[in-house]
Parts: C-alpha cells; structure tokens; sequence
C-alpha cells in the first residue's frame, strides 16, 4: 500500500506571493490512498494517453518526483491530485510526480 501526501503544486516561476502559498498550504492537507502505481496506470489511464509539454524547469524536490526542462515532452501523463500529475519525461526516460502548472497539454 503507497500513500501520497497531498502537498501544494510549486507557484510558477516569477510568480510566487506570500499569500498565495499560505493558502495553498492549508488548502492541501489530506492524504491519498492508493494501492499502488501500477494499478492505478491500469485503472485510470484514457485508452489515449495525453502527451504534455514543458513550460519551466523543474527540480525534482522529492525521491517520487522528476527533474525535467523547459521545452520537455511529457508522456503517459495521469492526474494524481489537485495540482499533481504523474507521468514519464521523454528525454530522461524517468517518471514520477510532477506540478500540472509546469506544464501545458499538447493534444
């Protein structure tokens, strides 16, 4: 059994307010129950996957996050939770969690 902690998605470069993260904080507080990530790939995943692209850089800052760049395309891409997706950087060949504000659908 893998559980997430719901944690806020990461304010947008150039764009950060103190006010702003104040509330994402205590907006996201719960957890989310899952059994796995492989079932939920198989249980949520559209029949066609959406391809994401990049829009900022991004340091992973946790070990079930991913690293990618301005410009990356992210494929296999599911929301996880409110602000969340996890998907696969193309270019590294690496999944993981990463902030759905990073990145803009391409399809």
């Amino acid at each position: 059994v893998c559980l997430f902690v719901s944690r806020p998605a990461p304010v947008l470069p150039g764009a950060y307010h103190q006010g702003v993260q104040m509330q994402q904080q205590q907006q996201y507080h719960g957890y989310m129950h899952q059994t796995s990530m492989s079932s939920v790939r198989s249980v949520t995943s559209p029949p066609h996957s959406r391809v994401y692209r990049a829009l900022y850089d991004y340091a992973a800052q946790d070990h079930d996050e991913v690293s990618f760049r301005d410009g990356d395309v992210i494929i296999n891409a599911q929301p996880i939770d409110e602000g969340w997706m996890y998907g696969t950087v193309q270019r590294t060949g690496k999944s993981g969690m990463l902030p759905a504000n990073y990145v803009e659908c391409c399809n």
